[in-house]
């Protein structure tokens, strides 16, 4: 490969030509030249396939350069370079056939990327060009696979749409997609757990559906389909009738294949920079089509106001409280955000890796009811692993796990009473004659208050007020009974500054006065 740079600024010209040597390129010639007309005979002589040339030169521009050596046979990839700023070079530059228009000065590092993007540009014609000499039928094959590992890449590798990306698109006819606007749908076969299908069976049916696919796509246009590494059909488009489109896709699929598929529908991009975000969007939806969606199509937009697939890590945390307090429709609630969210980003049909994952969420559940509880708990077996790998479906498996963390929730209950509580009460019965509260025992205990609150009422039935209450009640009525104190020495001795306020709670208790409780004895 010969790449020419046409430059009358000395230093400039070497600063390129040191840019391009530093590329990881084996170019066979750099010509670096000063006039268009020495130029000129160099081109005739060795057709460089890239050429950078300034557009102000001595006595002959860049752009009459690039007229004169315009021609059916040749098409050299031509970047312009000015120091003006001058919408008209960029207009003429590019209708006489230039992918690109830089202006002075630029960085090294653009000008090196600009190069570098040019020779993959080429490779990849070249490549197209080797198809094209076998057969028609290969040949469009060819190009076919050369589409769609591009739109991969987009899909995959965020880029953003500059001249050369535009040629690209161009290259393949889908200009439309420079504007941006458009949707990025995900689909894929809905699997029988029960009938496993061998490779060629399973080839030959996401051959089917992608033939059905582009037969339905032609009525839908301006779409393009390819297929990514998971086997999954992608589809962007800008038709006018989205859904029109997926329910067609889903009926005629149904009709010539007897086949469900799960269909997973991006929001609207209106931003060329953000088709792979919208292909992870489709992806997420897709995926959890198949359980939440309407009709096994789902919307990301409906994904996303769910809330699913956007829980932190004190959300799958949360089951922990809800174990402990016995709550078993929380915990069915917790099990299925979880199990939805783990299908969005592993997939319905990664089962074991699914199962794995829920393993993984056990353990870690188990580790945090024993750090958060200060207790030991039974372990887990392999039993579990088995039997949630042996769920036909994610309700199934949403349904088992909700029944191993109530017995789990139920062994808890079962067992002596929860150590932290233990030292809460000691502590009570300790310190009741002082101010002493919720707050103040909690941090002697390194824990948080709401947690201590929600534990001694498990494990109590009490609120830890009604417990502290109830022990000083009873202290109260010991020292009437068994004591010559005077009433405002007992109110002070078992807490309590206001003898009015330890007066109203005695009553409330007792349905007498302290003064009515000790004459009554």
């Amino acid at each position: 490969m010969n790449i020419m740079i046409i430059e009358d600024e000395i230093d400039i010209l070497n600063g390129m030509k040191e840019a391009v040597q530093q590329l990881d390129v084996q170019f066979e010639n750099i010509f670096t030249v000063t006039q268009a007309e020495v130029a000129l005979e160099l081109i005739h002589n060795h057709w460089p396939e890239i050429i950078v040339t300034d557009i102000v030169l001595p006595e002959m521009t860049g752009l009459d350069l690039m007229e004169q050596i315009l021609d059916k046979d040749y098409h050299p990839k031509i970047i312009v370079i000015s120091g003006y700023s001058n919408f008209t070079y960029a207009q003429r530059s590019i209708k006489l056939g230039a992918i690109d228009y830089m202006l002075k000065p630029f960085a090294r590092e653009e000008f090196i990327q600009k190069i570098h993007s040019v020779v993959e540009m080429i490779h990849e014609e070249k490549e197209i060009i080797k198809v094209h000499q076998v057969t028609e039928s290969d040949a469009m094959l060819g190009a076919k696979t050369l589409r769609d590992k591009f739109l991969l890449g987009l899909c995959t590798n965020p880029i953003p749409l500059h001249e050369h990306t535009v040629h690209r698109l161009k290259f393949f006819n889908l200009e439309w997609m420079a504007g941006g606007a458009f949707y990025v749908i995900a689909l894929d076969r809905i699997e029988n757990e029960k009938e496993r299908l061998s490779e060629k069976e399973t080839e030959l049916q996401i051959f089917a559906v992608g033939n059905i696919v582009e037969d339905v796509l032609i009525d839908f246009q301006p779409s393009v389909m390819f297929r990514n590494i998971h086997n999954q059909w992608i589809i962007i488009s800008d038709c006018d009738d989205l859904e029109q489109l997926a329910e067609s896709i889903s009926s005629n699929i149904m009709k010539f294949q007897y086949m469900k598929i799960k269909v997973g529908i991006s929001l609207r991009t209106n931003s060329f920079q953000a088709v792979s975000r919208a292909y992870e969007q489709a992806i997420k939806a897709m995926r959890l089509a198949h359980i939440e969606g309407e009709g096994n199509r789902l919307y990301y937009k409906n994904l996303a106001a769910n809330g699913i697939g956007s829980h932190q890590q004190n959300e799958y945390d949360q089951i922990v409280e809800y174990i402990y307090l016995d709550q078993p429709e929380r915990i069915e609630m917790a099990v299925s955000v979880v199990i939805n969210d783990f299908v969005v980003s592993i997939g319905i049909n990664q089962r074991r890796e699914l199962t794995q994952k829920c393993v993984e969420w056990v353990v870690h559940v188990h580790s945090l009811l024993a750090d958060k509880l200060k207790i030991t708990l039974k372990q887990i077996t392999i039993h579990l692993w088995v039997d949630l790998d042996a769920c036909d479906s994610i309700e199934e498996l949403k349904g088992h796990l909700h029944r191993y963390f109530e017995q789990l929730s139920q062994q808890i209950s079962m067992g002596p009473m929860n150590p932290i509580v233990e030292k809460a009460v000691r502590l009570i019965h300790n310190q009741y004659s002082h101010n002493i509260t919720l707050q103040k025992v909690a941090s002697e205990l390194s824990t948080h208050p709401v947690w201590l609150s929600q534990l001694f009422k498990r494990e109590t039935k009490q609120t830890f007020s009604d417990y502290l209450t109830e022990v000083r009640m009873e202290e109260a009525k010991r020292l009437l009974r068994e004591s010559n104190l005077r009433i405002y020495e007992i109110s002070e001795h078992v807490g309590y500054t206001d003898l009015q306020h330890f007066g109203q709670i005695f009553k409330k208790r007792t349905g007498l006065t302290p003064k009515g409780y000790r004459s009554s004895l």
